[in-house]
């Protein structure tokens, strides 16, 4: 999904022909910081955002430092590692919020939870819960 965003804050950046969709001034994203949120903890609770292999981490390193460098997003975007006692906060916060989210998905909440007193009190911030599948969306619905 960070390669996603990524790559649609690229192109905005870079090009005259914006989407129709997007209704703000490009160049404010070339300081947006997208932090992407993942674990190197073998038995993590966000099973979906641990891989022991990594075959593309290097690749991925390299290509958010040539974004970074191009200006097409702010310095501070990047892949970091959240440590459990953060996923654990996470979970336990979004259960007293009545928010549906399996542990991958609350990996973004992790991440703010541990970075909380480095962030800006004034920074705007947009958290992606990216848990919800669609199982248990129609298990909802039916």
């Amino acid at each position: 999904m960070a390669q996603n965003l990524l790559n649609i804050a690229k192109k905005e950046v870079s090009t005259k022909k914006h989407d129709p969709r997007f209704n703000a001034n490009a160049n404010k994203l070339r300081n947006c910081h997208f932090l992407a949120a993942t674990t190197n903890y073998h038995k993590t609770k966000a099973e979906k955002l641990y891989s022991p292999h990594l075959p593309f981490a290097h690749y991925d390193e390299q290509w958010i430092k040539l974004y970074r460098y191009a200006g097409y997003c702010g310095n501070l975007s990047d892949v970091h590692l959240f440590k459990e006692e953060f996923l654990d906060y996470a979970i336990e916060l979004a259960k007293k919020l009545n928010i549906t989210a399996e542990p991958s998905g609350l990996g973004g909440l992790a991440l703010f939870l541990q970075m909380q007193h480095t962030i800006p009190k004034d920074a705007k911030i947009l958290i992606v819960n990216t848990g919800k599948t669609k199982y248990e969306l129609s298990k909802k619905i039916n």
